[in-house]
C-alpha cells in the first residue's frame, strides 16, 4: 500500500510541476485594425501619419496561476517589434495563468549595464537599429519613429522620432487579468497592443527628433498605464484567417537596412538577396514567417531584391542600399 501511495504522489507531482512552454502573443493594432508598417493612419487630430519603426522592451515578468501563486520569470526580456506577434517566454512549472504583470522598459540593474555584455541574439545585446545609447546612458524603453502630414496634403513627409530614455520611463503594467490554460503543453498569453493610445496627447507635428527623457517621451510612456495600451484578449479571438503580407524596409542605417516582414502564418520561409542583375548576394534559411532581418553583409550602393520563399509561396521586396 505504501508503495502504491508513493507512486500516486509521484504521478500527481509530475502533473502539477511539469514544464510547459509559455508564449506571449502581442497583437499590435491601430484604432482596432491590425497594424502594418506599410499602412498610413490618422493621429487623434486627424493628421495622416506613417509609423516606420515601433519597438519596446518588456522586463520583470510575473505570472500568477489559478491558485494565486506568482511565478517570476527572472532574467527574461522581450524586445518587441510591431510587426512581430509571437514571443517565447521559456518553459516553466505552471499549468494555467490568471494574470500577467510586467514592466515596459528595462529594470534598473540591466539598464545600467552594458549591451556588449550580451550576445547579439539576446534582447539586451547590441541591436540594429540601435536600442541603447551605450553605457551608462541605458536602453531606449519605447521607440516610435515615423512621418506625419504637416501641410494637409495627405502625404506624411515630416519626420518624428520618439525614443524614451532613462529610468523614469519605466512603467509597471499590473492590470492584465485573464484565463490562459495549458493546451497541448503550451500556454499562450494573448494581449492587444493599442498603438494609438501611446501617442495620445502628443503633438507629432512639432515633436521633432527626440531621443531623451523629455516630457513628450515621458507622456508617451505614461500612456502605457494611463490609457491601458495593453489589453487582455482570448487567443482564439485573434483572426489569423486573413493572409496579411507586410514587407517594409527600415532605413535607419541606409548602408545596412533592416527588412521587416510578416508573411503567411505558420509557414517557415527562406530568404535570398539578389542584386540588380540577379546575382545571389546573401541567403538565409528558416527565418520563420515574421521578424526583422538585419543585412549584416556589406553591400554596394544600389537596388536589391529580397525574395522570401518556401515550397508554397514567394514574395519579392525591392530595397536600396545607400553608402
Amino acid at each position: 500500500m505504501k508503495n502504491i501511495l508513493t507512486f500516486i504522489i509521484a504521478i500527481i507531482s509530475n502533473i502539477c510541476y511539469s514544464q510547459v512552454d509559455v508564449n506571449l502573443i502581442l497583437n499590435h493594432q491601430y484604432n482596432g485594425n491590425q497594424f502594418m508598417y506599410s499602412q498610413n493612419y490618422q493621429d487623434e487630430n486627424g493628421n495622416i501619419i506613417n509609423i516606420n519603426r515601433l519597438q519596446y522592451y518588456i522586463s520583470s515578468i510575473d505570472l500568477t496561476n489559478n491558485t494565486g501563486s506568482t511565478i517570476p520569470l527572472n532574467d527574461t526580456y522581450v524586445l518587441a517589434n510591431a510587426n512581430v506577434s509571437n514571443y517565447y517566454l521559456g518553459s516553466h512549472n505552471i499549468n494555467s495563468v490568471s494574470k500577467i504583470e510586467f514592466d515596459l522598459g528595462v529594470d534598473y540593474t540591466a539598464n545600467h549595464g552594458n549591451s556588449n555584455n550580451y550576445p547579439s541574439n539576446h534582447p539586451l545585446g547590441p541591436q540594429s537599429p540601435l536600442m541603447d545609447w551605450g553605457w551608462p546612458a541605458g536602453y531606449f524603453f519605447l521607440v516610435i519613429d515615423g512621418t506625419i502630414d504637416d501641410n494637409s496634403d495627405g502625404i506624411p513627409n515630416k519626420n518624428f522620432q520618439l525614443r524614451s530614455l532613462g529610468d523614469i520611463m519605466l512603467q509597471n503594467v499590473d492590470y492584465l487579468f485573464g484565463t490562459y490554460e495549458n493546451l497541448n503543453n503550451s500556454i499562450n498569453i494573448a494581449l492587444n497592443v493599442n498603438i494609438e493610445k501611446w501617442l495620445s496627447g502628443i503633438d507629432l507635428i512639432n515633436v521633432g527628433i527626440d531621443h531623451s527623457s523629455s516630457s513628450n517621451n515621458l507622456n508617451m510612456c505614461n500612456n502605457t498605464t494611463d490609457n491601458q495600451v495593453f489589453q487582455v484578449i482570448n487567443p482564439t479571438s485573434i483572426n489569423y484567417s486573413n493572409k496579411v503580407i507586410d514587407i517594409t524596409t527600415d532605413y535607419n542605417i541606409s548602408y545596412a537596412p533592416t527588412i521587416n516582414y510578416k508573411l503567411d502564418r505558420n509557414h517557415d520561409f527562406n530568404l535570398k538577396i539578389l542584386n540588380s542583375v540577379g546575382q545571389l548576394m546573401l541567403e538565409s534559411e528558416n527565418i520563420g514567417f515574421e521578424g526583422n532581418y538585419f543585412i549584416r553583409k556589406e553591400l554596394k550602393s544600389g537596388d536589391y531584391l529580397a525574395v522570401f520563399y518556401n515550397s508554397q509561396y514567394k514574395y519579392n521586396h525591392k530595397f536600396t542600399v545607400i553608402r
